[in-house]
């Protein structure tokens, strides 16, 4: 079964969440925080990661770094949008060898 690793730290948000996604035909691993999303990645490859931008541990940024970038899809999200946390993730994505939204 195709893997998705859900991290956010709300467990209510996460809860909610990683039942859309399961209904969708993943199978969901879940993270509250990015030392735990971390942990997620040594046992499995997801081939797509939902994270939270704001973990009580660091950022969902911190956590691309880790990823396969060849296999693994990101979608980051947030309840504290800001530009210049929209243009961070543009610039990070774009160094990282992706294609920015809207390219």
């Amino acid at each position: 079964m195709v893997q998705a690793l859900l991290v956010e730290d709300d467990p209510e948000t996460l809860t909610f969440l990683a039942k859309l996604v399961a209904e969708e035909g993943f199978d969901v691993a879940t993270a509250g925080t990015l030392k735990e999303a971390r942990q997620r990645l040594e046992t499995g490859n997801p081939v797509v990661v939902l994270s939270d931008i704001m973990l009580p541990d660091g950022t969902g940024l911190d956590l691309v770094k880790d990823l396969d970038r060849d296999v693994t899809d990101v979608v980051l999200m947030t309840g504290h949008a800001s530009l210049d946390t929209a243009i961070e993730a543009l610039r990070h994505r774009r160094n990282h060898g992706h294609e920015a939204v809207g390219d």
